[in-house]
């Protein structure tokens, strides 16, 4: 019965432990002061997140540049230009 304990407490600790890490949660942006979906176009990845996408906007003529955000949890994260 000891055993038994020990084991389920070692799974349930491995799986909170498991789902705390979550660095794909974006809401945030839509909290910065300034911050606009107007002009939200390429979609952010691993490999194109706010670097890239901050430079493009740049480029692009936005003098703000921009960031990757989200206006909510299941819409996708696009990279988004400011004025």
């Amino acid at each position: 019965m000891g055993s038994t304990k020990t084991l389920v407490t070692c799974f349930l600790v491995i799986i909170l432990a498991v789902s705390l890490p979550n660095n794909n949660v974006l809401a945030s942006d839509a909290r910065i002061e300034g911050f606009s979906f107007d002009n939200c176009n390429i979609r952010c990845s691993e490999d194109y997140w706010n670097d890239e996408c901050n430079k493009d906007c740049l480029r692009a003529g936005f003098q703000k540049g921009g960031q990757c955000g989200s206006p909510c949890i299941p819409c996708p994260v696009k990279c988004c230009c400011q004025k």
